[in-house]
């Protein structure tokens, strides 16, 4: 046999050779006891902890949000597609809060020809305002619950009107009146909203959200409140031409009387020089909000001061001491425009009342380090101190929950 057959039939021997020794030598012992996999990966992972949890795993500790999460339109999207995965979470504390809700929100709700039309859709250049300064979506909406099920009584429905059409319905600004009007009227006006037919960046998308028979209530409502809504409690008193043009852009989010709608917290009562430290602290930028820093800077200081007194004489602040317990230290003035006078929790803002006070102070903590990211918390908290911190961790510990 010449050699290099020879040379050749050795070379195949000595590699047939090793991979079979190879394949004997790493190949598991418990390698297709069960199927095509190591047999004993089985007891490993049953012994691990998963990496997704799942929706049950955070109601223990997030009872209100995923009470509103089941009976909202958001119940397809589980907590951990916007969260991560939760993993060891809390003892990690590693399950971050989105900040830029624009580029996680329209991953479904982007305006695409090819989406059907009964998914909320939006231009994000035109949203919410053309030419305007980008707002986080949740400076609007609830992420959990955008849509809660179920028939809204008339008053809750105009709750939504109020910011642009006022409290009474009679208009605010270029925003026209509604009340007196022909229900027949509105009522088609509004289904076009919500056909298309008629188009507007923001009566579209809230016209979309509502039912036939929604669309009826709050048409009925406004024709039939008439007259009612001058002598209604608390009807504004506009004050002078300069205040009602300041206050122009604080009713959408803040309502008629300063008394807050929805998660925009309420200005009535509050004291004046708190506001007014507020406002310059968005102007500044020691106070980030993608809403109120535009705003803040283009206020002068005499407007500012201007504004608070008006909103200070609104009404009377509720008193976080009138639920028995610590008195409250200076910095809580800092967390009651969000969390309530009482720790209450305002709209998306959540309650603190009763919460363990380490949980707490870790939480603060993290904002103040950065651990945990949030554009409203993390200036606050670097401002804290670390006695602040003890003191409004014990505080809030100490009140009584509203539930």
């Amino acid at each position: 046999m010449p050699k290099h057959i020879v040379r050749l039939v050795i070379l195949l021997v000595v590699f047939l050779t090793t991979a079979v020794t190879a394949k004997i030598y790493f190949t598991d012992d418990s390698f297709y006891r069960y199927g095509h996999y190591r047999g004993d990966s089985v007891a490993e992972l049953a012994t691990g902890n998963p990496k997704f949890r799942g929706p049950a795993y955070c109601q223990g500790c997030h009872t209100e949000r995923h009470v509103q999460w089941t009976a909202g339109v958001h119940k397809v999207v589980k907590c951990e597609i916007c969260h991560t995965p939760a993993g060891e979470h809390p003892a990690n504390g590693k399950l971050p809060i989105p900040t830029d809700t624009v580029k996680l929100c329209t991953l479904c709700h982007e305006k695409m020809p090819s989406r059907p039309a009964t998914q909320p859709q939006i231009v994000v250049k035109d949203h919410p305002y053309p030419h305007e300064d980008r707002l986080e979506c949740i400076t609007c909406h609830n992420p959990h619950a955008p849509s809660i099920g179920g028939l809204k009584p008339a008053v809750a429905l105009a709750a939504e009107c109020a910011g642009c059409h006022g409290t009474d319905g009679r208009g605010v600004g270029a925003f026209p009146g509604l009340v007196g009007k022909d229900a027949n009227h509105l009522i088609s006006e509004m289904k076009k909203y919500k056909a298309g037919a008629r188009q507007n960046p923001m009566m579209t998308p809230i016209m979309q959200a509502l039912s036939d028979r929604d669309i009826e209530v709050l048409a009925e409502y406004y024709a039939t409140l008439g007259d009612k809504s001058a002598a209604a409690p608390g009807a504004r008193d506009e004050g002078s031409p300069g205040v009602v043009k300041l206050t122009a852009k604080c009713i959408g989010c803040h309502g008629a009387d300063g008394q807050g709608v929805g998660a925009f917290p309420a200005l009535a009562g509050k004291d004046a020089a708190y506001l007014a430290d507020q406002l310059k602290n968005y102007k500044s930028g020691a106070r980030q909000n993608p809403m109120m820093t535009p705003i803040a800077k283009g206020l002068t200081d005499e407007q500012i001061v201007t504004l608070a007194k008006y909103y200070a004489t609104r009404g009377t602040a509720s008193a976080a001491a009138a639920t028995p317990g610590l008195s409250a230290p200076p910095a809580n003035a800092k967390c009651v425009g969000c969390h309530g006078a009482q720790g209450q929790g305002v709209g998306a803002f959540p309650a603190l009342a009763g919460k363990d006070p380490v949980y707490l102070i870790d939480q603060l903590r993290n904002y103040k380090s950065g651990a945990r990211q949030n554009p409203m918390m993390m200036p606050i908290a670097k401002g804290l101190s670390d006695e602040d911190i003890e003191k409004l961790a014990g505080y809030y510990s100490s009140l009584k929950p509203s539930n």
